[in-house]
């Protein structure tokens, strides 16, 4: 059995799909207005490579009603996902996920790659719901994952992005953005 190593952040991706809905009801919040927002992103975090992502926008524009609905639901999820990752104790945010990730997992198959090395991936026949199961599969290693607990929200009021705080000393997920705007300590007296 391998070692795991608790050292490795969780994917970045995860973290990336849950800011555009970190504090919901700010104005420009949400940045997965279109599908294929969602593909693309998809791409761009490596979850599917670029003729896959040209084959979803395509597919997308031939069924925009199908389309619509598996944003919506990766929008559910996005939702989901950050409530189990700001309350680990949070059981049916969690069984939500989960119920996701376990569709990943059925749909996933193993693959050879150029580097020599084997891969878990999503193949085309996932259709339009690819980008969300890709992400579902990323968050439950960050869920099987020690790390999740050192997961935090920007507790700015303008923000709630999500951020790794290994250390325990981090509160803002940027200081020069949003820790910069909180007014420093009065006179202690």
């Amino acid at each position: 059995m391998a070692a795991v190593d608790h050292q490795r952040p969780p994917r970045p991706g995860v973290l990336q799909h849950l800011r555009g809905l970190a504090r919901p009801g700010l104005p420009g919040s949400d940045w997965l207005r279109a599908y294929s927002t969602l593909a693309v992103w998809a791409g761009h975090l490596d979850l599917a490579d670029e003729p896959l992502v040209a084959q979803l926008l395509q597919q997308a524009h031939r069924h925009p009603a199908q389309a619509a609905a598996a944003l919506e639901e990766a929008r559910h999820f996005r939702t989901d996902l950050y409530a189990c990752l700001t309350d680990p104790h949070d059981a049916r945010a969690f069984n939500a996920v989960a119920a996701v990730a376990q569709d990943a997992a059925r749909s996933a198959v193993f693959t050879h790659a150029d580097d020599g090395l084997g891969h878990w991936r999503l193949p085309p026949s996932a259709g339009l719901r690819l980008p969300l199961l890709a992400t579902a599969r990323s968050a439950a290693e960050v869920l099987a994952d020690p790390q999740r607990f050192t997961i935090r929200a920007c507790p700015s009021p303008d923000c709630g992005w999500l951020f790794l705080n290994s250390s325990g000393r981090r509160r803002w997920c940027s200081l020069a953005t949003c820790g910069s705007h909180q007014k420093p300590p009065g006179p202690q007296g």
